[in-house]
C-alpha cells in the first residue's frame, strides 16, 4: 500500500483557494493550496459537485461554481445502490428538493468510497482525502506550473502510447478484480503525468454484480478506450480484452 500523506487530513491546516482548474458536466475542480500546521504546503484538488436545476440569478455565484450540472441520465448508474429509508426512496423517486440533496450526498459519498477502495487495492487514482457536503478533496496530480493533462491532450510518443496502454490494461484488470466498472471511462477520464496513467472521475462507477447493466458499462468502458488507442496506432481487439476481463469475475 502506498504511504498515507497523514498531514493532509490532520488538523489544523488552512486552505487557500487558487481558482478553478476545470468545469465539466457534473463537477468543478478547484485548486487548493493547503498549509499544514508544521509549515508544510501542498496542492489539493477539490471536486465540487454542481447543483442541479438552479435557475435563480446569483445562486451559482454565491455557491462559488460557474454552472449547474448538465448530467441527467444517472438513473441506470444508481441501480443497485439502495436508500435504506422508505421516505428517502420516495423523495428520490419524486425528485423533491430533499431527494435531490440526498442524491448529491450519495454521489459524493459513493465516489469517495470507491476511490478509497481502489487506492487501497493499488489502482493509480488520486489519493482521496476527505469529503463534506458537495466537496471532495483529493490528491492533486500535476505541479505548480500545470495540472496533469487528460490522456486525450497529452501528445504521447509511440513508446509512451504503448506504455500507457499496458498501464490501462493493468488498471482495468484491477478494477474488474474488485468487481467494479468505471462506467464512463474514456481518454477524458484518464490523466498522464510523469509517464504514469491515472484513473479519475468515479461518481458513476458501478458494482458489476449488483447493477443489472454492470457488464454493459464494462463493455462500454473497454470499447471506448480501445477505440481511442486504435486511432493512435495501438492495435487492440476490444472484444478479446472484454472476454479476458470477464474471466476475472
Amino acid at each position: 500500500m502506498r504511504p498515507n500523506p497523514d498531514w493532509l487530513v490532520d488538523e489544523p491546516y488552512e486552505d487557500v483557494d487558487l481558482g478553478v482548474l476545470k468545469s465539466g458536466k457534473e463537477a468543478q475542480i478547484d485548486l487548493i493550496e493547503r498549509h499544514g500546521h508544521d509549515g508544510t504546503r501542498c496542492l489539493v484538488a477539490r471536486k465540487r459537485y454542481l447543483p442541479r436545476e438552479v435557475k435563480e440569478k446569483g445562486v451559482l455565484e454565491a455557491m462559488g461554481v460557474q454552472q449547474a450540472s448538465t448530467f441527467r441520465h444517472d438513473v441506470e448508474y444508481r441501480e443497485g445502490r439502495q436508500f435504506r429509508k422508505s421516505r428517502d426512496r420516495r423523495a428520490v423517486a419524486r425528485m423533491s428538493t430533499y431527494g435531490k440533496r440526498l442524491l448529491q450526498d450519495r454521489w459524493t459519498d459513493h465516489e469517495h468510497a470507491v476511490m478509497t477502495r481502489l487506492w487501497r487495492a493499488g489502482l493509480s487514482v488520486p489519493y482521496p482525502l476527505s469529503y463534506h457536503d458537495d466537496a471532495f478533496d483529493m490528491e492533486y496530480v500535476g505541479d505548480r506550473t500545470r495540472a496533469a493533462p487528460q490522456l486525450c491532450a497529452a501528445r504521447l510518443e509511440r513508446d509512451q502510447l504503448a506504455d500507457a496502454f499496458e498501464q490501462l490494461l493493468d488498471g482495468l484488470r484491477l478494477l474488474v478484480a474488485e468487481g467494479m466498472a468505471h462506467g464512463d471511462l474514456s481518454a477524458y477520464n484518464l490523466l498522464w503525468w510523469q509517464d504514469r496513467l491515472w484513473f479519475i472521475d468515479f461518481p458513476q462507477a458501478v458494482d458489476i454484480a449488483a447493477n443489472p447493466q454492470g457488464l454493459g458499462f464494462l463493455h462500454g468502458d473497454v470499447v471506448n478506450v480501445c477505440r481511442w488507442f486504435a486511432r493512435h496506432g495501438v492495435v487492440v481487439d476490444p472484444e478479446a480484452l472484454f472476454a479476458e476481463l470477464l474471466a476475472l469475475l
